[in-house]
């Protein structure tokens, strides 16, 4: 039963090496669950050392399968919900990365991989790219697209002056305090999340027919090979709304301002009435006391 199961999946992506090993392993976290990595490179003669760590991947592929793989419906007769998860936040800059400030990084880049450092992929693409502990930016120099990625939990604020400072190690302090920098850090913006199903074992595919419009792209390949994966991007519509609140917003604080500062006017004037309704109040009295002055007044 447990050769039938394993029948038709794919290979794990921690397994393309060796698929009859990888399946070897599967079979037996299939059977032992509760076994831990190195009991299994004990069972199946395995140095611990060098097949540890693709055994216990192996075997959180296999429990979060086995989890997944649950009844049609609950004890309450409700539809099971998928285990869901997102696993990738991604942001960008509202315009492309200005050209000037792409041939700086192209030229500070390093020739290899660097830690805290520019370095050009050595892909086809040919990428500029920055890793830290914190978040990792790559820069494709002909769109000037960006992606920025956070390596651990971070905060919008926190993210954003990593990548000031990512950007900052490679621009000069002119360019980095000028207002093209400010301009394109002031336009960082969630850009595209990926969220991931976990729904068993899937034929390969893919549908773009609501990218345009909703801005969601529904997939199945092998980074996520029990998992149907949807990748929320920003559709065209998203700009323009978040442009006119910003613009509904600038007016209202506009407004607010100027009725602030009408009131501030307002009080002002009534003060000074309340001063002119004080002093005729005491050329009164004077005049009074003037007028029995006079009345008492020998002839």
């Amino acid at each position: 039963m447990i050769r039938s199961m394993g029948v038709g999946i794919e290979t794990l992506r921690n397994a393309r090496n060796d698929p009859a090993l990888s399946h070897k392993i599967k079979e037996y976290f299939y059977k032992y669950p509760n076994s831990t990595a190195k009991e299994c490179c004990r069972a199946l003669d395995l140095d611990y050392l060098k097949y540890g760590g693709r055994a216990r991947k192996i075997k959180h592929d296999t429990i979060r399968w086995m989890q997944s793989t649950v009844a049609v419906t609950d004890s309450h007769g409700q539809l099971p919900k998928p285990l869901t998860s997102v696993h990738r936040l991604e942001f960008g800059f509202e315009q492309p990365v200005p050209a000037g400030f792409v041939a700086v990084l192209e030229e500070k880049a390093c020739a290899g991989r660097v830690e805290g450092a520019w370095y050009r992929s050595p892909n086809r693409n040919r990428q500029l790219q920055y890793f830290d502990e914190n978040i990792s930016v790559r820069v494709y120099p002909k769109s000037g697209t960006c992606r920025i990625l956070s390596r651990r939990p971070l905060g919008f604020e926190d993210l954003r002056v990593h990548v000031e400072d990512a950007f900052g190690k490679a621009l000069p302090t002119r360019a980095y305090l000028g207002d093209s920098f400010k301009a394109m850090i002031s336009g960082l913006q969630v850009a595209r999340r990926h969220r991931t199903f976990q729904v068993g074992p899937l034929t390969p595919f893919k549908v773009d027919f609501y990218r345009n419009s909703r801005g969601l792209s529904i997939l199945a390949d092998a980074s996520h090979p029990e998992c149907l994966e949807v990748h929320e991007n920003w559709p065209t519509w998203i700009p323009p709304l978040l442009e006119f609140q910003r613009s509904q917003t600038q007016a209202i604080e506009s407004n607010t301002k100027v009725a602030s500062e009408f009131a501030s006017q307002i009080s002002t004037h009534l003060h000074v009435m309340q001063g002119i309704g004080s002093a005729v109040d005491r050329l009164n009295e004077t005049i009074d006391r003037l007028n029995t002055f006079l009345r008492l007044r020998p002839k």
